[in-house]
């Protein structure tokens, strides 16, 4: 059975919720019960953007043995080199970058431009980490030829997984299966990388479209403990791994009987957040 990947991005993007704020020992209180839960990769933050973010990596790379631990980069090599310092102590480690994709009606020097700073953050990010994933920000949006091209650069630069983000949440079941479709059929390269999906929740397609995405060949799917994530949230952890547990054909590491449990912890460090502020 093919199987599928759950990236928790609970600690990084759930922050970017209005009125979602992890400390330290948090943090660490979450990563340890999404190790046990068995996620596969665990997102912490975004060290190139805060010192408090680079402490809660560093920290957290100390202290989980099985989990891959995950951080935000953009493309810029300052970020790239804050993440890498923050990942050192991490038995697994993976650097995520990114870069905005929604550049219709550029010109082709402005294109080039965009597909430099992915050749390149790509390249650092490999030559210092076994694991990179790259995201194609705004991809319902941009342009599909454009899309494409920079897709196979970032596999050619050492992406091992490439993530398709409905960074906007505005993208339909139907819509969004198309998009992916076109990307494995016309992505010479796709086959070197895992393809994963980051869906969030402004339509409240989240989870219907990262279930979706499986037919079409992702094997990662990113998400949140309680949907926690910009805006209307993320693809909610608990939904996505009772789904995929019904399907046939994939299989998921991950113990169920836990996942209240992590909701149930996620709730009461939001509520107390709320009182204090």
């Amino acid at each position: 059975m093919d199987k599928i990947i759950i990236f928790d991005t609970t600690m990084r993007d759930g922050e970017l919720m209005p009125g979602v704020k992890f400390n330290l020992q948090q943090k660490i209180s979450i990563a340890k019960l999404l190790e046990e839960i068995g996620v596969d990769v665990i997102e912490v933050g975004y060290p190139g953007n805060s010192f408090s973010d680079f402490e809660q990596v560093l920290e957290i790379s100390k202290i989980i043995d099985n989990s891959t631990i995950c951080g935000l980069a953009g493309a810029k090599e300052e970020e790239i080199n804050s993440l890498i310092e923050a990942l050192k102590p991490a038995k697994r480690s993976r650097i995520h970058t990114y870069n905005n994709l929604n550049l219709k009606g550029k010109n082709k020097v402005r294109l080039e431009q965009e597909l430099e700073s992915i050749r390149n953050s790509v390249s650092l990010a490999r030559k210092n980490c076994e694991e990179v994933e790259w995201s194609a920000f705004d991809a319902p949006r941009s342009e599909a030829d454009f899309l494409c091209k920079a897709i196979e650069t970032a596999i050619k630069s050492g992406a091992t997984t490439i993530n398709i983000p409905d960074s906007l949440g505005l993208t339909s079941s139907k819509e969004f299966s198309q998009l992916l479709q076109m990307i494995f059929n016309r992505v010479s390269n796709i086959d070197k990388a895992v393809i994963s999906v980051h869906c969030h929740n402004d339509l409240g397609q989240a989870v219907e479209n990262s279930l979706v995405s499986l037919n079409c060949g992702a094997r990662q799917i990113e998400c949140a403990i309680n949907g926690l994530g910009a805006r209307k949230g993320n693809a909610d952890l608990k939904s996505v791994v009772q789904e995929i547990a019904n399907l046939e054909n994939y299989q998921i590491d991950i113990n169920t009987s836990l996942i209240s449990e992590a909701s149930d912890l996620v709730t009461q460090i939001v509520n107390n957040y709320h009182r204090l502020n």
